[in-house]
C-alpha cells in the first residue's frame, strides 16, 4: 500500500464488521461500546464508502451482499467476525496476565488500542501517513473527550522500524507488551517482515506477545485463491508474504 492512498481492505473490513452486526446474533458476541465504534466508523469514512452505513440496515441489501461473498470466497464474512472476536480475547488473557502496553501493527480502522486506553493501558498504532491522519480525525471527531492511543506514521519497508521505535518517548521497553498485527504481514515482503520480528526480539526485554492473522494462499482452492488476490489486486493492495502457515510458524 503507498503512503498517501486509503487501505480500501481495511475500510471494507470494517464495513463488513458494520455489516453483519447489524444482524442480531452476531451484534451479540460482541460489547455495545465495539458495535458503536464501527457505527460511527463506517458514517465517518470517505465517500462513497460512507453510503454503505445506510444501505447495509436494509435486511435485503445485507443477504444480497452475504450471498455474493459466500459464492465468491465462501467463510470471508466469517473470518472477519472470527478474527475480532478471537484477537479481543486473546488480548484481554494477556492483559489479565500483566501486560502493560498494545501496539497495533498496520490499524487501519480497528478498535482495539481505542478500547484499551480507555482501560489505562500504553496504547500505540503504526500506520501508513494518510490512514494514520484519517484515524487520528476520525478519534478526535467521534471520541472527544476520550483517551486516544498514540499513532505514529510509519511506512514499511521504507522506515526503520528500530528507529520509530526509538522516538516513541511513551513506550517502555521494559514493559510486557502484546503486538497485533491484523492482517498485516501478508502485505510485506518476506524480508521485511524477518526484519520486523528481529526488532521486535532485540527491542523489548520482555518477549512480546504477538497476536497475527496469517493468510496461507496455499490452503485455498485454486478459484478461491485467484478470486481472492484478484480482490485485493482491484483496491490496489498486493499481497506479498506468501508463506505457508509452517513457514509462517518457523519464522516466529
Amino acid at each position: 500500500m503507498k503512503a498517501n492512498q486509503l487501505s480500501k481492505t481495511a475500510a471494507f473490513i470494517a464495513i463488513k464488521f458494520y455489516g453483519l452486526t447489524r444482524i442480531e446474533s452476531y451484534s451479540a458476541l460482541f460489547d455495545g461500546s465495539v458495535i458503536g465504534f464501527y457505527d460511527k466508523l463506517v458514517q465517518f469514512l470517505p465517500s462513497p464508502l460512507c453510503r454503505y452505513h445506510k444501505w447495509l440496515k436494509f435486511k435485503w441489501i445485507r443477504k444480497f451482499y452475504i450471498a455474493s461473498e459466500e459464492l465468491l470466497l465462501p467463510g470471508d464474512l466469517m473470518h472477519v467476525l472470527a478474527r475480532k472476536w478471537y484477537i479481543r480475547r486473546m488480548a484481554e488473557d494477556l492483559v489479565d496476565q500483566g501486560y502493560e502496553q498494545l501496539i497495533v501493527l498496520g490499524a487501519g480502522f480497528d478498535h482495539l488500542s481505542h478500547h484499551y486506553a480507555q482501560q489505562g493501558l500504553r496504547c500505540f498504532e503504526f500506520d501508513a501517513p494518510y490512514m494514520a491522519g484519517l484515524k487520528r480525525d476520525f478519534l478526535k471527531e467521534a471520541y472527544p473527550h476520550s483517551h486516544h492511543p498514540s499513532i505514529i506514521d510509519s511506512h514499511f519497508p521504507a522506515d526503520s522500524f528500530s528507529e520509530i521505535l526509538q522516538q516513541q518517548p511513551g513506550l517502555d521497553p521494559a514493559k510486557k507488551t502484546i503486538i497485533v498485527a491484523e492482517g498485516f504481514f501478508d502485505y510485506l515482503p518476506s524480508h521485511t517482515v524477518n526484519s520486523l520480528f528481529i526488532t521486535i526480539k532485540e527491542y523489548f526485554s520482555h518477549n512480546a506477545a504477538i497476536i497475527s492473522t496469517h493468510f496461507a494462499l496455499n490452503e485455498l482452492p485454486r478459484f478461491h485463491r485467484w478470486v481472492f488476490k484478484t480482490s485485493v489486486n482491484l483496491v490496489d493492495e498486493k499481497l506479498q508474504f506468501n508463506s505457508s502457515m509452517y513457514e509462517f510458524e518457523q519464522l516466529l
